[in-house]
């Protein structure tokens, strides 16, 4: 068996002149959880329907489970739990008829359907609304109900893009806990498209950012900041701050401003920061405070992107 449940190498995707994915190179362990995390109009959408086999790449190749999308769709589909961002949920039907047509199209039988759509609707917290058209439900409803549809057959593996759009911090929550349990109960592996760097950073055992197309970082969330080099935040005092940009610095290391006196140092080696010290007092800069720190990554998604959301 492949022990990765994705690989992508060199993958694009154009539309017309415009690259909306250009050479993603990255892998995904089986039975692990990934987030991709970007902007608005990063790729990230682009880049799961290339999974799911709804886009063929411009360039490039993608596996899921082994397989390939384009060739092999049914047989990917077959084996994930699909959310994409358009729910596109049947809104004269109910609930619960909503998910016993997804299991009657995954050729499940009558039995286990019927199990399968009481504990896929349960786990999402809609059971007591079963019954109730789809025509009602608020978007977070929709969102938890296109998460319990993905889960019909009990997937190998499952593709979520943005599963929290629109839910309150509660359903926030016990979304992120059913993602863990799911996670951990069977081995599943999850590909999870989100805007909530937070809750990527307590599920995701890695992540990936994605900006204009390009992946820009990967790698464990606690410490994908600054490539995994340890920080320590100076507090400075009297001298001229202008001129910490032009110290000479131990190789490798960076400093730069978080606003008034206080600085981040990134260091190559915690021996470094005895030198960065030295050539602050040279330059009759001083040093008030050296505090390691851990980065979130928050902070580091923002350094990366800039904050910024691309159309």
């Amino acid at each position: 068996m492949n022990s990765h449940a994705i690989e992508c190498e060199g993958l694009s995707r154009s539309f017309g002149t415009r690259p909306a994915v250009s050479d993603l190179t990255f892998s995904v362990p089986r039975g692990s959880v990934f987030g991709f995390l970007g902007p608005n109009g990063a790729g990230k959408t682009t880049t799961v329907r290339m999974m799911v086999g709804m886009l063929k790449p411009s360039a490039g190749t993608i596996r899921v489970l082994g397989l390939d999308p384009i060739s092999q769709g049914e047989s990917v589909r077959s084996h994930c739990g699909v959310m994409l961002d358009n729910v596109g949920l049947y809104d004269r039907l109910s609930a619960e008829k909503n998910l016993e047509f997804a299991a009657r199209v995954a050729r499940i039988n009558v039995t286990e359907r019927r199990q399968l759509v009481e504990s896929a609707l349960s786990r999402v917290d809609l059971w007591d609304r079963r019954q109730d058209r789809v025509s009602g439900f608020s978007k977070g409803m929709r969102q938890k109900l296109g998460l319990a549809r993905a889960l019909i057959g009990d997937p190998e593996m499952l593709i979520l893009d943005e599963p929290t759009a629109g839910l309150d911090p509660s359903n926030i929550v016990m979304v992120r806990d059913l993602l863990i349990s799911l996670a951990q109960e069977s081995g599943r592996s999850i590909f999870l498209c989100t805007h909530l760097l937070a809750e990527a950073q307590r599920i995701c055992d890695r992540v990936g950012i994605i900006q204009r197309g390009h992946l820009v970082a990967i790698g464990d969330p606690n410490s994908l900041n600054s490539q995994g080099l340890p920080t320590v935040r100076l507090t400075l005092s009297g001298g001229d701050p202008d001129q910490v940009g032009a110290l000479s610095l131990p190789r490798g290391a960076q400093v730069s401003p978080l606003g008034g006196r206080e600085w981040r140092a990134v260091i190559a080696d915690p021996a470094d920061i005895e030198s960065i010290v030295a050539a602050l007092v040279g330059a009759q800069i001083g040093v008030r405070a050296v505090i390691p720190e851990q980065v979130s990554l928050e902070e580091e998604y923002l350094r990366l992107v800039g904050g910024e959301e691309n159309e």
